[in-house]
Order: structure tokens, then sequence, then C-alpha cells
């Protein structure tokens, strides 16, 4: 009996150890849960979390696995077979495979499964369990697709030729040798009032008097660029019109070749290369600005995509608009505003050229006011009567990219302005996007006393003429 006993406890620890010890597996054996999850986070430089006791008889806290079956159950990759039991000697399947991807990388697959996707994408074929070989080419390819996602973070939907569509779109855009730019900028206003005020009497009359006072100081604003590169020479021309209730402000920005000159109100020209073109380097290119795109279908001949811009890059271009002459309160309370809202985008590109390009652009941003925000607005008695209130901004912008010089505005002669369309070539830049930054900047740079509706109207602008 005793000798029983001795071997039992044995063959126990023995067990508990084996979860120690790497072991050499070949290829074609079947993979289990625990040593794929090692891998998975190894792959994504997740660092494993060895604190803690273990309550788990498979998966001692001396081994070194704990620390990745610790972590993964910290991020909700997977979870235990029973309280005492994780499972990690599990065959791990194909299913298993692609959610536990899908979960560490925040993958936003819609209605689609995790094992559908991979499937769809190419990384796996069978549905039951993999084999080591099996696991890792899928960890191989899921590496390359997660690099190939990096400069559009969130884009797991796009097939790779849709993928390599839109980027390519953005970067032939960037850099075409001719570019104009025209867009329309409109603020609005969305109000319910709290619950208990809704079936009062008169209350609706009450609620389209306030609709219409809001819209008496909504937001406009008119924007158009034109860029012209030639060599490694680069002229642009901006013009921005906004208005704001009854007032109206208007700005010209010039750049030639780098040096800037603006006027605001028909107001003289002035040199502003020193106060401005410092503060240009500060503002971001396509770099993070979008996100979660999708292949939408075609419209009228066009490639539409939606997408999303990341609140993190917007809020740094609000950030940025402190450098271009906004108020530092101002730039920081914008960037409050987009570090928390997602905008809506909707991308049409054109393959007619050959080199697919962006052709349109719709920007929506759904921006609720915060109940602070409210009070400071309505004061604490009627910010109890509201329910919400959101600011609506939409934009909509159109590209064409025909061999034309920018037209030089009345009343500023430059003696370097090109006269010809000449060949444009080489990296174009963001010179029109800092243009048309800059000039929005200063043409509604007065209206920034409107609260909120202003302000993102501004941010709005701003950042879409700098991104594209």
């Amino acid at each position: 009996m005793g000798k029983k006993r001795q071997v039992g406890s044995a063959l126990a620890v023995a067990l508990a150890l084996s979860a120690c010890v790497p072991m050499a597996v070949s290829a074609d054996a079947v993979e289990t849960k625990g040593a794929f999850l090692r891998l998975l986070l190894q792959q994504a430089s997740v660092k494993p979390d060895p604190s803690g006791r273990s309550p788990y008889v498979d998966v001692p806290a001396r081994s070194t696995l704990w620390g990745y079956v610790h972590k993964a159950i910290e991020l909700g990759l997977v979870k235990a077979d029973t309280a005492k039991r994780f499972g990690t000697g599990d065959p791990l399947t194909a299913a298993q495979a692609a959610e536990m991807a899908a979960k560490l990388y925040h993958m936003n697959l819609g209605t689609v499964s995790p094992v559908a996707w991979a499937r769809e994408e190419g990384l796996m074929t069978e549905a039951g369990p993999m084999t080591v070989s099996q696991a890792t080419a899928f960890l191989n390819g899921l590496r390359q697709l997660a690099k190939a996602v990096g400069p559009i973070p969130g884009s797991w939907m796009l097939s790779s030729t849709e993928r390599q569509e839109f980027l390519e779109a953005l970067q032939n855009s960037r850099q075409a040798p001719f570019i104009q730019f025209t867009a329309t900028v409109n603020e609005a206003f969305k109000v319910e009032l709290a619950p208990a005020l809704q079936s009062q009497p008169g209350i609706q009359s009450e609620l389209n008097q306030l609709d219409q006072a809001l819209n008496k100081n909504v937001f406009q604003m008119t924007l158009s660029a034109q860029q012209m590169r030639t060599g490694s020479q680069v002229y642009a021309v901006a013009e921005a019109t906004d208005h704001m209730g009854a007032k109206t402000s208007t700005a010209q920005e010039v750049d030639d070749d780098g040096v800037l000159y603006l006027q605001t109100n028909g107001s003289g020209w002035t040199n502003v290369t020193h106060a401005e073109g410092a503060s240009a380097q500060y503002v971001p290119e396509w770099q993070g600005v979008f996100t979660n795109v999708t292949w939408a279908g075609q419209n009228g001949g066009l490639d539409v995509f939606h997408a999303q811009l990341n609140p993190a890059a917007m809020a740094r271009i609000a950030n940025a608009l402190g450098q271009m002459g906004a108020t530092n309160a101002s730039a920081q309370s914008d960037a409050q505003i987009f570090g928390h809202v997602p905008g809506q985008v909707v991308i049409e590109i054109d393959r007619s050229s050959g080199a697919p390009r962006i052709a349109d652009l719709a920007v929506s941003y759904d921006i609720p006011l915060s109940e602070s925000a409210l009070v400071s607005t309505f004061g604490k008695d009627g910010a109890k009567m509201i329910r919400s209130f959101d600011v609506l901004i939409s934009e909509k912008a159109v590209y064409q990219y025909q061999p034309l010089v920018p037209t030089l505005p009345p009343g500023l002669h430059l003696s370097d302005w090109p006269t010809s369309a000449g060949v444009g070539g080489g990296t174009a830049g963001n010179t029109t996007g800092n243009a048309t930054g800059n000039a929005t900047g200063n043409a509604t740079g007065n209206a920034t006393g409107n609260a909120t509706g202003n302000a993102t109207g501004n941010a709005t602008g701003n950042a879409t003429g700098n991104a594209l």
C-alpha cells in the first residue's frame, strides 16, 4: 500500500513538473492550448505575468507557462476549463486560435466569426484541431497581416487587395504633382429634453425656438486649395471663408516654395513664414489618422471605403492647432473633445487613371456635450431640462488632379511664381495641408468664442485639411 501511494505521489509530481520543462514536439503533433498561448503572446511582445498563486493543478505557479496563462486570463483571451484545471494540454482547435488572436488584437469583425475571418484571410484552412506546423503557419501569417494593418489600425476586415488600394490612394493623393481641393464644413445641433418635460404642453414650441436661436449662430465654412510641385519646388494657394451667424471672415494664404503670405478679411498681404512655417512640422499627415477601414462597395464607378478618425490622432492634431494661432485653452478643449469622439469617414477612390487616388471624402462628427458643458452653457437649472445636446459637424471634400498652375490672388506679385504647369514629380509632402490648415485657422480664429460648436468646426476643418 505504501509503495502504491509513493508511486502515485511521484506520478503527480512528474505531471506537475512536466508543465515547467519545454519538450521537443514534431511539426505534425497536435498543438496544445498552453503552448499556443505562449507563442501568441511572445509574438505580440506581451510580457507574461508570473505574479500570484495559480489555482490550476495543470499550471503550477513555478511553471514558466503560468505567467502566460495568467496574462491571457487578465486580457480576457481565454477561459479555464474548470475552476481548478486550466486545460493547458488540451488540443488547440482552429476556432480557439482565431478567437484568441481576435481578442488580443481587438479586432472588430462585425458578424463574422474569428475562424471564418481567418479562413477568408488564408491564415488557416482546417476547422478542427491544429498541428504544431499549422499553428506556426497561422502565427506567421498573423504577424505579417498585423504589420500590413499597422498604417490603418483595426482594419482587419479588408482583403489584401482592398488594403493595398486604400493605402496606395492615400500615398498617391499626397504625392500628386498637382492637386485641387474644395471643401464645405457645416455645424448643426441636436437637442433632446429630459423625459419629464417631453409631454408638457407647449414644450415643443419652446424647443423649436431654442433650435432657431442655436441655428442663428451655427458655423459654416467653405475652403479651397491648389497645389503644384515642379521638381523640388512647391507652390500652393488656399482660401477659406467662414460664417458665424451674421459675421463672415475670410483668409487667403500663399505658399511660395516655403515662403508663406497671408491676407485676412481683405487686408494687405503679410509674410508670415516665421510665425507659421515652424508650426507646420507638428501637423501629421496620414499616420494613424484612419482606423477601422472597411470596404463598402462601389458608387458611380468609385470604390467606397468607410473608416473612423482615430480619436488619439485627432487629439494630437487639435493640440497642434495651438501652434497655429489658437489659444492654449481652445486647443486643450478641442483635444479633450476629439480624444473621446471618433469621427466617421466615407472615402471614395478613383482608379480610372490606373493609380488609385482619393476622389472625395465626407467626415461627420456627433459630439455630445458633457454634463459640465451643459451646466456652463445653460446653468444648473437649464442643464436639468436637457437630456442630451449634440453638436453635429459634417464636411464634404472633393479632390481633382488637373495639371494647373495655382492662381495667384490679386494684390500679391511674386517674381518666381510659375506661369506654366511643367512636369511635376517627387513627393508633394503636406504643403497643401499646411496652407489649407493655416488659412482656415486664421479665417476662423476670431470666432472661437462659440463654445463647443465653433471650436469643433475649426478643429475638424484644420485637421482634415492638414491630414489630407
